[in-house]
């Protein structure tokens, strides 16, 4: 098992567009934010098989993950947890402050994980997931608003 991450053409999106469909409900979503908010697509391979990617805005700040994912079946293998610190360590690399990241109120899952990471609670983006023409539920709760989480990566990370 060779786990490699590494920064892409945004082109390859059609090659993960399956893994991002899991941080993101919509196809069409995905490619709107690569077209609008992400600068950077990054994917995760094992042995040449794509099995994690994330897309970035790096060229403002604060700097964002927008959608992060490793496939079904690799998940809980501390996978998520090594594209993180890749993506902290790029961030101090390129010189940012704060790293932000998003995920549903409802994604119960998700905060816990983003939290073990490292990430603060930062503030809550209100009706954030007004673009689903129909309702969605996660955890028996109506996907509306998105908590944000923010890493300040000033911080000696091995404090």
């Amino acid at each position: 098992m060779t786990i490699e991450i590494r920064q892409t053409a945004l082109t390859d999106v059609e090659n993960v567009l399956p893994i991002l469909l899991l941080a993101e409900e919509s196809a069409s979503a995905v490619r709107w934010s690569l077209n609008n908010l992400s600068d950077t697509l990054y994917r995760m391979d094992d042995d040449g098989v794509p099995i994690g990617a994330a897309t970035l805005r790096w060229n403002s700040e604060p700097c964002e993950i927008l959608e992060l994912a490793i496939v079904k079946d690799r998940q809980g293998q501390g996978l998520g947890k090594q594209f993180i610190n890749y993506l902290l360590a790029e961030g101090r690399r390129r010189g940012k402050t704060e790293l932000l990241v998003g995920t549903a109120t409802s994604s119960a899952e998700n905060i816990i994980f983003y939290q073990r990471c490292g990430f603060r609670m930062h503030q809550v983006r209100q009706d954030y997931f007004w673009y689903y023409s129909e309702p969605i539920f996660v955890n028996g709760i109506r996907l509306r608003d998105m908590i944000v989480f923010r890493y300040d990566l000033t911080e000696d990370p091995a404090a």
